[in-house]
């Protein structure tokens, strides 16, 4: 390995510093930036000067006419040279493609278009104010969508910051599919927003969620037998109605119906027609008598329980009394 060519001294060089020296090596790089490489090549009758520039071809390949150029500064110490390869804005490695961001190939100052890990000491920002910008990652699998990170704009000029709590160990958090296109994740207010054992429930319809209060004990099962302790109950909501006209509408799961002033003689039936659309045809509905005007305690009820209503029949079965005045009917409909 060795100096192919030299040449010091260009035309209109002389007694201009810096001065320009041309060679062409077949050395590597790390050969021609070796402490005492110069010294070695016989540059008799030629000197080395400190402001000199050397403009070298390196690794040239003497049968392809092929080599690496880069530009050199010598330093001498003790009567020993060595050369520097000095890096400009320009010293680029090619090939590289449009758009892709550069990064530096290795310590020398020369970036090229890599496929390495690249990593910015800094933050990394994607758009600027008024100019949408997004991060992209893709998958292995080509053709196979991306994930994207985008932000939309705020009521005001806030920003919204998405991180991770201490975590005690290597995490892989999956959202997973919404089976539609359009979805939104479960978000609780607040830094500690529930506790421990209760159920959360949605605060209106936008993905918010808040502690209900209640532990799983405190709700009923649908499919199994519930005990109630303390002042734990079943209340119904309770719609009441008047009668007038054989007819009533009270449309609730209990309530309390009034008669008008009836006048039922003995042995004879009073129809009301009651609406209510809790009733279904297999609706458990069960009468009691709460009070009213009338004194005639000789009497009973039927319900024949149809879609949304019931004929509800009250029967005089006293020989002799009638039924005279209103009366009160709590009801409830299972």
């Amino acid at each position: 390995m060795s100096i192919v060519s030299q040449t010091f001294g260009l035309l209109g060089q002389t007694s201009i510093a810096p001065r320009r020296v041309q060679m062409v090596v077949t050395d590597s790089l790390a050969t021609i930036t070796t402490a005492g490489f110069l010294n070695e090549q016989g540059l008799v009758p030629n000197t080395v000067y400190p402001t000199d520039i050397f403009d070298i071809i390196y690794l040239y390949n003497v049968a392809t006419g092929v080599g690496t150029y880069g530009e050199f500064l010598p330093t001498i110490s003790q009567g020993v040279i060595t050369l520097f390869q000095e890096v400009d804005a320009g010293n680029v490695l090619l090939p590289v493609v449009a758009n892709n961001i550069a990064q530096f190939n290795g310590t020398t100052g020369q970036i090229y278009d890599g496929t390495a890990p690249a990593a910015h000491r800094g933050n990394i920002q994607a758009g600027m104010s008024g100019t949408a910008g997004t991060l992209s990652s893709f998958p292995a699998t080509a053709s196979k969508g991306s994930l994207i990170v985008a932000g939309v704009a705020n009521t005001g000029n806030t920003n919204t910051t998405i991180s991770n709590v201490a975590m005690g160990q290597a995490s892989v958090v999956s959202i997973p599919d919404p089976v539609n296109a359009l979805a939104r994740l479960m978000i609780g207010a607040t830094a500690t927003p529930f506790v421990s054992g209760n159920f959360p429930i949605a605060s209106g319809t936008g993905g918010l969620f808040i502690d209900s209060g209640a532990a799983p004990g405190s709700f009923a099962s649908l499919t199994a037998a519930n005990t109630f302790s303390g002042a734990g109950q079943i209340i119904l909501a309770k719609v009441n109605g008047t009668e007038s006209g054989n007819a009533v509408t009270a449309s609730g799961n209990a309530g309390l119906i009034t008669t008008s002033s009836l006048t039922v003689t003995a042995g004879s039936t009073y129809a009301i027609t009651w609406t209510n659309t809790k009733i279904t045809a297999t609706s458990v509905i069960t009468l009691t008598v709460q009070g009213g005007t009338n004194t005639n305690q000789n009497f009973s009820f039927t319900c024949a329980p149809g879609s949304g209503t019931a004929t509800l029949t009250i029967f005089n079965t006293a020989p002799a009394t009638s039924i005279s005045g209103t009366i009160f009917i709590g009801y409830s409909v299972l």
